[in-house]
């Protein structure tokens, strides 16, 4: 069954967010898009826009494949002083271009001047080309202080990144390299660096985040903090989790424009490529996760990544209504948005009529979630992860996924699962609170 708010596409494979960018009162949302199909494949670019973040409207797709180069991951900027010749706030995505025959990736450049619909694939690709099957997903933004556009790209087979100036968007020179550092796992995609505020003062810090697709933990989302000087990132902490589950990955943000505490948000793809593939054919594939806003909290000599759902999404559900849960069993819709405390034991079950559970509990502080399948073996799994303080523990349920936030926001766990049906049994100890979506979301 769909999901009720969160963005899938009307059909086919959905995966990475690519290319957000604002413009003119629009959040674009562009993203890895088989047009032919719900398995990987023919990757271009899907399309989506939203006034609010919350609610989004699917559009034609964006950047298609052809010649038998796939549109992989990238960015999009505003190239408001029409560096690159397209013009003045041209649109500008920036992408891998992938021979299909997986032999040979490059970067490459495109324009739009009417708002993402359509795009002009520059007649001097490749931009950036190191004669590489595994160099891939460029992360792009414009450097103010040091007055060039940034390029963080990764080398992904070599699980290293690297950093390339540029003036015009065309001519790329390396500044330097982001090292693996033993970082856990193997083969890096999706990286992301950005600048961000730290909690309670007025300082900012810079987080690189990158996706491993193997043997890294939770959902493969590491990351690191530290200062950017236009040229070089040095990490002043380890490496950390950026999520405790299996399904959020890929993840990368909107720079611009930032709330009223200069928070930036992202977004990811609630999937997985392990178990994908084994899903059942329903006619569409892929799920985004809800907008996060993102911020820094210092965690004794750490700094540690804050996500919080965008307050929008909080506006879609109607008001709580206090759930007390016993020895019976009782229906709940497959939507809601659950808050339970983080102190006290406690647990709760959903189940549907093929057997399939998810399963929370929280005891001495230790939060996990068990998934079982029996129609899907490949998603059983359990996930977990401390809790850092008091704050309720945020559960947002809908029909294919469950984010869990908690610590207020320092913890997040993203999985996706397979319940089925209008409702679910619920079934458990303790006391909760349920919120619906509006019959309007």
């Amino acid at each position: 069954m769909r999901p009720r708010y969160h963005y899938a596409p009307a059909a086919n494979w959905l995966s990475d967010p690519n290319g957000l960018i604002w413009q003119d009162g629009e959040w674009h949302m562009f993203y890895q898009y088989n047009p032919f199909g719900e398995e990987w494949g023919h990757m271009s670019w899907g399309h989506a826009v939203c006034r609010d973040l919350a609610q989004w409207q699917e559009l034609p797709v964006a950047l298609a494949e052809e010649d038998s180069t796939m549109i992989f991951s990238g960015s999009a900027v505003i190239d408001h002083a029409g560096s690159a010749g397209f013009g003045k706030d041209a649109m500008i995505a920036v992408y891998t271009g992938a021979r299909t025959d997986r032999a040979h990736q490059f970067q490459c450049i495109a324009a739009s001047t009417d708002r993402g619909l359509t795009f002009t694939k520059f007649a001097g690709n490749p931009v950036l080309d190191r004669q590489m099957a595994d160099f891939r997903d460029p992360s792009v933004f414009w450097h103010e202080p040091s007055r060039q556009w940034i390029m963080v790209v990764v080398l992904s087979d070599e699980n290293r990144a690297l950093i390339y100036g540029s003036k015009d968007l065309k001519d790329w020179r390396e500044l330097s390299e982001i090292a693996h550092d033993g970082a856990p796992g193997h083969l890096w995609e999706c990286p992301f660096l950005i600048e961000l505020p730290v909690e309670g003062s007025d300082e900012t810090r810079w987080l690189f985040k990158v996706d491993v697709l193997s043997g890294a933990p939770g959902s493969g989302a590491l990351y690191r903090v530290g200062h950017f000087d236009g040229a070089r990132f040095v990490a002043e902490t380890a490496w950390q989790i950026a999520d405790y589950g299996d399904e959020f990955y890929a993840a990368i943000g909107w720079t611009d424009p930032r709330d009223s505490r200069d928070r930036p948000a992202w977004i990811g793809w609630m999937g997985n490529h392990a178990v994908q593939k084994h899903l059942p054919p329903q006619g569409w594939r892929g799920v985004m996760s809800l907008p996060r806003r993102l911020s820094l909290r210092r965690d004794g000599e750490a700094l540690r990544l804050v996500q919080t759902v965008e307050p929008a999404c909080r506006a879609l559900f109607g008001p709580a209504e206090a759930i007390s849960l016993g020895d019976g069993c009782s229906p709940m819709g497959r939507a809601a948005m659950l808050e339970a405390p983080a102190r006290g034991d406690w647990q709760f079950t959903l189940a549907d009529d093929a057997g399939r559970t998810l399963h929370c509990a929280l005891v001495a502080g230790l939060l996990r979630v068990t998934r079982t399948d029996p129609v899907t073996p490949q998603l059983d799994h359990t996930s977990s992860m401390e809790l850092a303080d008091e704050a309720p523990v945020q559960v947002w349920l809908d029909s294919g996924s469950i984010e869990v936030l908690a610590s207020k926001g320092a913890t997040c766990m993203t999985l996706q699962h397979r319940l089925a049906g209008e409702a679910f049994s619920l079934r458990g100890k303790g006391a909760l609170t349920v919120r619906y979506p509006l019959p309007s979301a």
